[in-house]
């Protein structure tokens, strides 16, 4: 949700950096050194911070999925 990128602990990349939409994105919890997921970004990360609400990154796969389980491919 786009208030969890834009809160306190979230963070977005500058104007100057903007992802668009359609992006591969990793997705890290606040005090974790490694991505807890990976998604694909539903607006532009400017979009993200003007509307605010709703989905900004659709989740691909996070921790502890079966993708993430799996013991060889």
């Amino acid at each position: 949700m786009c208030p969890g990128l834009t809160s306190a602990g979230g963070w977005l990349p500058p104007a100057e950096e903007a992802l668009p939409a359609g992006t591969v994105v990793a997705v890290h919890a606040e005090g974790k050194e490694h991505a807890v997921g990976i998604g694909i970004t539903k607006l532009d990360t400017e979009e993200m911070k003007r509307i605010n609400k709703n989905v900004g990154v659709e989740t691909i796969a996070c921790l502890g999925d079966d993708l993430w389980s799996l013991k060889t491919l």
